[in-house]
């Protein structure tokens, strides 16, 4: 991501305190580019077993952890986001300002929160791009980048009613005397402004993803590199890959060579023989199978020790769907 496109982001993204974090990302897990969101079945997916090998439920990006019933569906997620813009869109009108949400930017990358979360897995890709995303996803993406850019910045008046009087806008000599006082047009801007407003209404300021369940979302991962099983497992991958003249400690220590990105040439031959090596002896070892093993029976005993606190996290989020769904049925 460019820096003007950060900075243009930011803008509304630090005034409305709510930056979140790509869901189920975590240290060491590479950082999946945007992607929209699918249309899905409602209702929390259920954990199970990995499915055997050769079905076809072997991607693991379909593989689900017993965390992901406290978290919405990404149809949820999509209308969540649908309900807190067109609130937006309706405070901000009422203050007599035109306002329109942030373009979606199509996805390059992982498809969901367990696409490459425990490595590459598509050997066509890999074949073509290494452990890149797909050459045509990623142009997309980047024209759609390009097109975000070029839209005008908020003014330092409309990014202090998106986030309240009280967040700074670049700078408070920017913002008129009558904002930076808690109003405009005579009216009072709500707490935390249009986007707070719209967060109350909503009843999340993080769409619907709890503190406890983002924090042990994230911690599963890290937790699960320090099970004896994994540790092993990426010992007899990391031995494989030595016999095919590759060095690396870890999987993830191939996905994040330096040497593969960025590169201004394209995929090299070196990194697609790297990928394929990698994919042959993850499956040789079936290491997604047993990292995904390891992190469901963390998250397993996250959800027995947090039962209650969980099961009104789960109820919460059911409040707030249906109160995005009731104010999109009212379009």
């Amino acid at each position: 991501m460019r820096r003007g496109h950060r900075r243009r982001r930011a803008a509304v993204a630090v005034l409305a305190s709510a930056v979140l974090l790509p869901a189920g990302c975590a240290p060491g897990q590479p950082a999946p580019v945007p992607r929209p969101a699918r249309a899905t079945a409602p209702g929390p997916p259920s954990p199970g077993p990995p499915p055997a090998p050769g079905s076809a439920l072997e991607d693991p990006s379909a593989w689900t952890l017993p965390l992901q019933r406290f978290r919405p569906t990404e149809a949820q997620a999509r209308s969540i986001g649908r309900a807190e813009a067109k609130l937006v869109g309706r405070c901000m009108e009422g203050f007599g300002v035109a306002w329109e949400p942030q373009a979606e930017l199509p996805g390059a990358g992982p498809r969901n929160m367990m696409d490459r979360r425990y490595g590459i897995h598509d050997a066509a890709l890999s074949a073509r791009r290494g452990y890149q995303p797909d050459a045509a996803e990623q142009a997309r993406y980047e024209t759609a980048l390009r097109a975000d850019e070029s839209r005008p910045v908020p003014s330092a008046d409309a990014a202090a009613l998106l986030g309240g009087a009280e967040a700074p806008a670049r700078s408070s000599a920017e913002v008129s005397p009558e904002v930076r006082g808690g109003r405009k047009n005579g009216r009072p801007i709500p707490p935390g402004g249009c986007f707070g407003q719209a967060r109350a209404t909503l009843g999340s300021s993080t769409r619907g993803i709890t503190p406890l369940v983002d924090r042990l979302t994230f911690d599963s991962y890290p937790a699960s590199l320090e099970t004896p099983e994994v540790k092993a497992v990426f010992a007899r991958w990391s031995a494989c890959m030595a016999e095919h003249g590759h060095h690396y400690a870890a999987p993830m220590d191939a996905d994040q060579d330096p040497r593969f990105r960025p590169n201004p040439a394209g995929v090299s031959q070196q990194e697609i023989d790297t990928a394929l090596a990698d994919l042959a002896c993850r499956e040789q070892h079936q290491v997604a199978r047993v990292w995904f093993t390891a992190e469901r029976r963390i998250q397993e005993g996250y959800v027995r020790d947090n039962a209650a606190q969980l099961e009104a996290d789960r109820r919460s989020l059911d409040r707030v769907v249906r109160v995005a769904e009731a104010t999109l049925a009212g379009e």
